[in-house]
């Protein structure tokens, strides 16, 4: 995860590589995931303003979103919410893996409410956003990322 962008924003095509490995993504049902690519200064400053953990200073950004109305129509209302979380972290995770190969640095970022996302990107209500990336050509002077978390593995059972 970078903080720390060259302010000239992606190449296009390279942000539609990044949608398009997002888009790969397993999901749900389709037309659930909603993808927002943002690449206009003001917006990124709008977004800034309502987004205290968007903490970089990235050219673009990429939120991913999903269609809650429409979830709750073919999952159940009891589960929607958490069913469109899993594949926001799901798009969130290719689109992490495809961004090096890329030559692009990303940092997740999911420290904000979503009512002042919405307004800035103009999403109807039904529209959540579940997940901001940003997304740009990594720094040259970018700190180091930190050490990997190791995750907690057991074997066949958790232990008593």
């Amino acid at each position: 995860m970078f903080r720390h962008f060259l302010q000239e924003p992606p190449d296009e095509e390279l942000l539609e590589r990044l949608v398009y490995a997002a888009g790969r993504a397993p999901v749900a049902r389709d037309g659930l995931r909603h993808l927002v690519v943002v690449t206009e200064q003001a917006t990124m400053a709008a977004i800034r303003l309502v987004a205290p953990g968007f903490y970089n200073d990235a050219p673009a950004l990429i939120a991913v979103c999903a269609d809650l109305e429409l979830a709750s129509e073919v999952l159940g209302e009891g589960n929607a919410d958490e069913v469109c979380a899993l594949d926001a972290g799901a798009a969130g995770g290719y689109l992490s893996l495809a961004a090096p190969a890329l030559g692009l640095a990303i940092c997740w970022t999911t420290s904000w409410t979503p009512p002042p996302i919405q307004a800035v990107l103009g999403l109807p209500e039904r529209i959540k956003p579940y997940l901001l990336v940003a997304v740009g050509m990594p720094a040259p002077d970018a700190p180091k990322a930190p050490r990997r978390f190791q995750p907690v593995v057991h074997q066949e059972r958790f232990p008593k």
